[in-house]
């Protein structure tokens, strides 16, 4: 009889083992796939800060290229990024 409980409590602690390595094994998939996440969001945000920058030298040279006074070229600017910055917020 104890013989059978013995290998009875094996089966059970060898099917608990495998149970724990397959979640083991999930959770490591899915902190690799969180990181390859964090890497795209973090080129996306590197991307769209370039962009924002283009932009923000392209209406500074244009501005020049108009003529305007420096001071209200920057206002404009200061001006521009603020409703951006609103419009993200909303």
């Amino acid at each position: 009889m104890n013989g059978l409980l013995t290998g009875l409590l094996a089966r059970r602690e060898t099917g608990l083992l495998e149970e724990i390595e397959k979640l083991e094994n999930r959770i490591i998939s899915m902190e690799n796939e969180a990181d390859a996440e964090c890497w795209l969001l973090e080129d996306d945000i590197r991307q769209t800060r370039f962009e924002a920058d283009c932009k923000l030298i392209g209406e500074y040279e244009e501005g020049i290229c108009t003529g305007l006074p420096k001071e209200e070229i920057l206002a404009s600017l200061v001006n521009g990024a603020l409703h951006r910055i609103q419009a993200t917020m909303q």
